[in-house]
């Protein structure tokens, strides 16, 4: 049986005839001057704040050479947006959400023109964004408001999606975000169960519950419940005792049988940071995180890199920190998203210094790009730390300006209370 690495066999000169080099930098863009990461995304953040004739609200857009609204990018960089800017921030989700299907479903994205993508649907984080955004503002009413799409919501999710065993499979023919995550990446969607998506509902359905309660709407029981419930069984069914981690499972249509009923889900193998998302949602218990952070998470084998996290572990025989875009790479560069995630995960569980060292990595890393550069790229090379695309990136980029503040605060800007 071989053991080598798949090869990697991406047409970048394919990609360069219809958009742009994910290399250079933006059309119109040169060098930014700046002396720290804080003084560099200072100097960037003003062109993410947009307006359009054509859509009712501020939003953000995830970069300057971006016109559209986003969903999990724009979620993720207000969290880390300077408050004065939160009227984008709470336009963004109320374009998003005003853009929701007749039947409920999400869009991944809005154009400027008004034009919503509900072929690939958006990732389930619009409660907790909006639990979010009530925090911060406490605009009661403006919830009032945004409840019933996202009741509507809930119930497109549980009519389209809810699938064996009380979790969610994917959407057919969209992406998640993760673009080339092997086991949805050439698949269809709605035969895989992600522990990503799945650990999404649960903080979806936690969110909703907390939101409930906020409005005494008296089902605030029955969104905890159902939370409490996936989130047993993604530790029943997607956890692996022999392995130490959480797997994707199969959730294709049972097709025959005879009289042995089947009880058993069959996971696929393939690894990556979205297999490490029961740290960050707080699915796992102590055990379990234990075991996965201590067998993968900080295994220098594995996830562990010096210049940050891998997006995939690198002895994942389809490991590789080859340029791409449309997919974007993530089978092995390290991300910004990534790392922050985890890092909040691992000082959840008590690994408060282990996850300091990785965001120092993370910074780090920024560091010498901008440095070197001028500039703060998408994703990096895991084994070199050199920068690979898209130069003068902002989106999640973002958090690193208060993740180590953060982490020594004890605080995580996207925990749910």
């Amino acid at each position: 049986m071989t053991t080598g690495r798949y090869p990697t066999d991406y047409d970048l000169a394919g990609f360069l005839e219809t958009a742009p080099d994910p290399r250079a930098l933006p059309a119109g863009a040169g060098a930014t001057v700046a002396d720290t990461i804080d003084d560099y995304y200072s100097t960037l953040v003003p062109g993410l704040l947009r307006t359009s004739p054509d859509l009712a609200f501020p939003y953000v857009v995830p970069g300057a050479q971006y016109h559209s609204v986003w969903t999990w990018d724009t979620y993720f960089t207000g969290m880390a947006l300077p408050e004065e800017f939160l009227d984008h921030e709470v336009g963004s989700l109320r374009t998003l959400l005003a853009h929701v299907s007749g039947d409920g479903r999400p869009p991944s994205r809005v154009d400027p023109d008004g034009t919503a993508d509900h072929r690939h649907a958006a990732q389930p984080i619009h409660a907790a964004w909006a639990l979010s955004v009530l925090d911060r503002s406490g605009d009661t009413e403006l919830l009032r408001e945004l409840w019933p799409t996202l009741v509507r919501l809930r119930a497109w999710w549980d009519r389209t999606t809810l699938a064996r065993r009380g979790l969610y499979a994917w959407v057919r023919d969209s992406g998640t975000g993760i673009d080339n995550d092997p086991a949805i990446y050439g698949r269809s969607g709605d035969t895989v169960g992600l522990v990503d998506v799945n650990c999404f509902h649960v903080r979806e359905l936690t969110a909703m519950a907390l939101l409930s309660d906020r409005l005494a709407t008296g089902d605030t029981g029955r969104w905890r419940r159902q939370a409490d419930d996936l989130g047993a069984a993604i530790n029943t069914y997607m956890w692996d005792e022999q392995y130490g981690t959480y797997f994707h499972l199969d959730l294709a249509p049972h097709t025959w049988r005879t009289f042995q009923q089947v009880t058993w889900e069959v996971p696929l193998l393939t690894q990556t940071w979205a297999n490490l998302f029961p740290l960050w949602t707080a699915v796992a218990d102590q055990r379990r995180a234990d075991r996965l952070i201590a067998e993968h998470v900080l295994e220098p084998r594995r996830f562990r890199s010096r210049y940050g996290l891998r997006s995939t572990p690198a002895d994942q025989r389809f490991y590789n920190n080859v340029v791409m875009a449309n997919p974007s790479n993530w089978q092995g560069p390290v991300w910004a998203l990534p790392t922050a995630l985890t890092a909040y995960g691992l000082a959840r569980y008590g690994y408060r210094s282990e996850a300091l060292a990785l965001a120092h990595d993370l910074r780090d890393t920024f560091t010498r790009d901008l440095e070197t550069t001028g500039a703060i790229h998408e994703y990096y090379d895991a084994e070199t730390g050199k920068p690979l695309a898209h130069p003068h990136f902002v989106s999640w980029n973002l958090l690193i300006t208060r993740l180590i503040d953060d982490l020594v605060a004890g605080h995580d800007p996207t925990a749910l209370y």
